[in-house]
Formats: C-alpha cells, sequence, structure tokens
C-alpha cells in the first residue's frame, strides 16, 4: 500500500483548482442546498449570495493560473450571449435594485471564465449525475418524514416550493440519462433515472413530470432514430398522441391550478401593450401585475369563476411572456439571436448539454425557473459547453487588472449586501420578541432604509414594523415607495390601514377597493369598506356592503370570514335591515 505524502495530496488539491473542479463543485451544491437562517429568505438569497461568490473565487483561481494576458475568442455564440446580457444589464442600470446588476455581470464573467478554461466536462457532467441522485435522496426523505420542510409542501428539496425543486431535477436529469447508454451499471443508472421520475411525482409538479417525459422522449428517438425512421408515421404519431394525452391529463389533475395561470398569462398579455418595443423594465412585473388583474376583474370582461379564482401572485409563470413584458421586443429579439447560436453549435442534439436547455425551455413555458440561481449556473454551464461550427470571428486579449477591477467590485457588493441581510434579519428579531420596534431597533431600520439594497421585501417589512408601532404617516411613505415595485393585495391593505387610523377615509375607501378588484374573493377589504362607511354614518352603503359580505361566496371557509359575517349581521340588527 503506497503512502500518500503531503506532496502528494497537495499536488491533487492544486489539479483540483486548476481543473476547476472545486470551483465547480463549490458553485454547484452551495446554489442548490445552501440556506442559512440568518438571512431573511433562508432559501433564496444565500443561494444567490453564494453565487456571486463563486464567480469571484473562479476568477481568481483562473487569474492566478492565466498568463498575463487573457485570451478571449469571439465567435457567434459569445457575440450573441454578450449583446442578450448586456441589454439586459443596461435595463437593470434604470433601476434602483443594484443587485440585479451584480447578478448580470456575475453571470456573463462566469460564461467567459467557463468558455476560455480547459475544463473537464466529463467530470462535470457526473458530478451533475450524482448531484441529481442526492437532490432527489434529499425530496424522499422528505417525503416519508425523515426530514421536514419548512413550507405546507410535502416535497421541496432545498428550495421554499416544489417549484425550485422541480428545476433542479430536471435540469440534473440529462446528464444522468445519457449516461445510461454508456460505460458500465446501465441497470443501476436507469434505476437512478427512475427515482429521479419518481421523486418529481411525489413534489407534485406537473410541469417537471411533463418535461421529464419530454426529454426522455427525445432522448430515444435521436438515439434510435434509424429505427424510428422506417416506422417514423407509427412512432411520431404515437408519440405526440402520448404528449397531449399526458398535458391534458396534468391539466385536469389540478384544474384549478391550470384555469389560474390561464388567468395570469391573459392579464398580462394587458402589460405586454404598454411598451411593447422595450418592455416596461427590468423587475416591472411585481409591481405592474396585481393592479392591471384589479382593472382586468373589475370589468365586464371578466367571468364570475375567475374573480373567484384570482389570487395574489408575484410571477407570470411563464418566462418567455415575462421577457416580452419587462425587456420588450428588442428582449425577445435578442433572445432569438441566442436561440439560433445555440441550435447553430457543433454539438450533437442528444447530448446533455443540449438536453439540459430543452428542459428548462419547456420548464420555462410553465413556471418561473429563473428565480433560482442554480438554473442561472446550470444554463451557462450549459451554453459555455456548446461549441461553434465556423471559426472565432476574432481573438481579443485584455489584462488580468480589468478583470480584477471587476472582481473587486462584486465582491464589494457582496460583503455590503451580506452585512445588510445580516443587520435585516437581527433587527427583524429583536423586533419580534419585543412586540414592536424600540427606538433603537427604529434607528437601525432608518439606517438600513438608508443603505436601501434594493430588495422590496426589506422596504414592506419596515413600512409594516412602522404601522405596529403607529407610526402610521412613515409607514404611509415607505409603503408608498415600496409599491413601485411590489404592488400586492397585502400591500394596498396595509396602505389602506394605515389612511384608516389616520381617519383619511377617502384614501382608505380607495385602497380597500383596489385589494377588493386585485382578489375579489377576499372578505378583509369589504369589512374596512363596512367600517369607514359605518364611522362616516353613511348607512347607505353601509347597508349595501353588509348585505354583499352576507351573501358573498365563500371561497375557503375560515374563522376571520365568520366573524367578518357575523360583523355585517350585528350592523344591520342594528340598523333593523
Amino acid at each position: 500500500m503506497q503512502i500518500q505524502t503531503p506532496s502528494f495530496i497537495f499536488c491533487k488539491l492544486r489539479q483540483l483548482f486548476s481543473d476547476n473542479v472545486f470551483t465547480f463543485s463549490f458553485l454547484l451544491i452551495t446554489t442548490l442546498y445552501l440556506s442559512a437562517d440568518w438571512f431573511m429568505d433562508r432559501y433564496f438569497m444565500p443561494k444567490n449570495i453564494s453565487f456571486v461568490v463563486g464567480i469571484i473565487l473562479w476568477g481568481g483561481i483562473c487569474i492566478g493560473n492565466w498568463k498575463r494576458k487573457i485570451r478571449l475568442s469571439v465567435d457567434f455564440l459569445f457575440l450573441s450571449f454578450t449583446v442578450f446580457m448586456g441589454y439586459v444589464f443596461v435595463c437593470s442600470l434604470f433601476t434602483s435594485q443594484y443587485i440585479h446588476s451584480v447578478y448580470i455581470v456575475s453571470g456573463w464573467i462566469l460564461f467567459v471564465l467557463m468558455r476560455n478554461g480547459k475544463n473537464p466536462t466529463e467530470t462535470f457532467n457526473s458530478i451533475l449525475a450524482v448531484v441529481g441522485v442526492l437532490s432527489a435522496l434529499y425530496g424522499l426523505l422528505q417525503y416519508v418524514g425523515c426530514i421536514e420542510t419548512q413550507s405546507y409542501f410535502s416535497v421541496t428539496g432545498s428550495f421554499d416550493n416544489p417549484a425550485g425543486f422541480a428545476a433542479s431535477i430536471v435540469l440534473c436529469y440529462p446528464f444522468l440519462l445519457c449516461q445510461t447508454s454508456n460505460g458500465k451499471r446501465k441497470t443501476l443508472k436507469f434505476m437512478a433515472c427512475l427515482l429521479l421520475f419518481i421523486v418529481v411525482i411525489l413534489s407534485g409538479s406537473r410541469t417537471g413530470i411533463l418535461t421529464l417525459c419530454v426529454v426522455t422522449l427525445l432522448f430515444y428517438a435521436l438515439r434510435y432514430r434509424k429505427l424510428i425512421h422506417r416506422r417514423r408515421i407509427f412512432f411520431i404519431s404515437g408519440g405526440t398522441l402520448l404528449l397531449i394525452g399526458l398535458f391534458i391529463g396534468l391539466i385536469y389533475l389540478k384544474p384549478a391550478s391550470a384555469s389560474g395561470r390561464v388567468l395570469i398569462w391573459k392579464v398580462s398579455a394587458g402589460l405586454c401593450k404598454e411598451n411593447m418595443i422595450r418592455g416596461n423594465g427590468l423587475g416591472s412585473f411585481k409591481a405592474d401585475y396585481m393592479p392591471e388583474q384589479a382593472k382586468y376583474l373589475s370589468s365586464f370582461h371578466a367571468a364570475e369563476s375567475e374573480r373567484m379564482l384570482a389570487g395574489n401572485t408575484n410571477h407570470s409563470f411563464n418566462e418567455y411572456l415575462l421577457l416580452l413584458i419587462e425587456q420588450g421586443l428588442i428582449g425577445i429579439a435578442l433572445f432569438l439571436l441566442l436561440l439560433v447560436a445555440v441550435f447553430r453549435s457543433n454539438v450533437s442534439f442528444d447530448t446533455p448539454a443540449l438536453l439540459a436547455i430543452v428542459s428548462i425551455a419547456i420548464f420555462s413555458c410553465f413556471s418561473y425557473p429563473f428565480k433560482y440561481a442554480f438554473v442561472w449556473f446550470m444554463t451557462i454551464y450549459c451554453l459555455a459547453s456548446l461549441n461553434q461550427r465556423e471559426v472565432a470571428l476574432r481573438t481579443i486579449c485584455f489584462n488580468k487588472p480589468f478583470l480584477l477591477i471587476i472582481l473587486f467590485i462584486l465582491c464589494f457588493f457582496s460583503i455590503k449586501n451580506i452585512l445588510f441581510e445580516r443587520t435585516w434579519k437581527r433587527i427583524s428579531l429583536v423586533a419580534e420578541k419585543n412586540n414592536g420596534l424600540l427606538d433603537n431597533e427604529l434607528s437601525v431600520f432608518t439606517k438600513l432604509y438608508d443603505e436601501w439594497n434594493g430588495n422590496p421585501y426589506f422596504l414592506y417589512n419596515y413600512a409594516s414594523e412602522l404601522k405596529n408601532v403607529e407610526l402610521y404617516k412613515q409607514s404611509v411613505n415607505i409603503f408608498l415607495h415600496c409599491e413601485s415595485y411590489i404592488n400586492t393585495y397585502d400591500l394596498q391593505m396595509q396602505l389602506a390601514d394605515n389612511y384608516y387610523q389616520m381617519e383619511c377615509w377617502e384614501e382608505a375607501e380607495r385602497r380597500y377597493k383596489l385589494a377588493q378588484y386585485m382578489c375579489p374573493s377576499r372578505f378583509l377589504p369589504l369589512q374596512g369598506l363596512l367600517r369607514i362607511y359605518v364611522k362616516s354614518d353613511n348607512c347607505i352603503l353601509a347597508a349595501r356592503v353588509a348585505l354583499e359580505i352576507i351573501n358573498k361566496r365563500i371561497k375557503i371557509p375560515s374563522y376571520t370570514v365568520a366573524i367578518i359575517q357575523e360583523e355585517a349581521r350585528n350592523y344591520l340588527r342594528k340598523k333593523n335591515i
């Protein structure tokens, strides 16, 4: 038995760093599994921060390994990706949410590093296959109760909901599937693929199930295309009928959810008309969607079933529609240019990288996968793995200091964001413990507001805390600031309650009505309107609202609804109505 000396171990570690295996694994594992309780959002923000930190680490290692000059090969794929990311970056500069710019620049740097380094692709693909199996086992343990979830979903993996978990499985699946036809232990690999299928089914993600089925059929159709070509009519018609039947079955599995997404797409179509060419701006969907939904549901075009179905939403459930809304036709055109570059790549269609791109393309039709850093990382990795048919248009060189400056800027904003999130979490826990803000905590919140990192949920939290300590005017000002970034039913209710306490009856009435239009099935806005009309001695409107509360169809019975209806009955009894 050969003894491994420290020098041998050092050489192996150096090789791991030089081959980018360590940095690849770091980015993969942290964006997939990392969670931290000292962030306000323990699932979302830690993964995003690790995405930036991992790229800084990768860039630092590459700078140490490269010579004085960095050679950059510019081909059609690189050019199209750079133009697309550059346009999104320019759009991000017109918002105060600087964190968007940090993510965009980080993604472009990662693409450059991956494209111009000698990466062990086969090793990376094997790591992805193993990680996919580990994620599936994680979800399975959640389903059987060995690991608790932080939400009401039974299977979420290391994410906050099944959407992120299913997206991670879907992206890892092609790398495992392609290995079933290569090498040894094919049966074991096939069983691993089956495990991923089962876990996605257990998660309840219909989009994930559909995507896995399409990718599997596509893989075997391409792998056995010569055999299929002889009976292509039979196989094509059979496969098409199978997918159509599966799609219809998944719709009827959760018909309310499917109808809800159709409603979201219908309302979102109205947002596309406002600025068709350049879009409404990066991150504008969260601010514009709910008012647009209120406008639609208050019109005669909306059906009663849609009014009962409508809820509070921040996602379009279609990444292409979101791109059109926020980036306009220019963004769509640049995306199509990138898509052309992908399909012009000198890569077989049944390779795992291209199948993974197809997977996320299908998943993006019905969900919001690009909310998660893991999806960004995997998409960039898959794009960087593609080779172009044509020779590079040109080769450019730039010095190391250029990359060092960019990495330093990313590092600065990452540290700033980490410190902001840490302080926000700490002060929120103190406020929760004390049942409200004290003078010291209020001053810390004010300081954080001056150093705001662009997260609209901080504004919402700050305004809510001000409302809890009865600083209604200050709370209104912060809520109005938050309204330009995220405008929801909950925010309108908070504003209405503030105006009610300030006895600004007209503005309170307007906000309660807007909240009611956003989610017509809710009872709380009607309760607010009833109390306003009672306070202002408007007996006619008060009686009208009270009758509406009593006769209103109940979507989900609850104790709160029963209390509101009893309040309405008591008012009518008092007025002998």
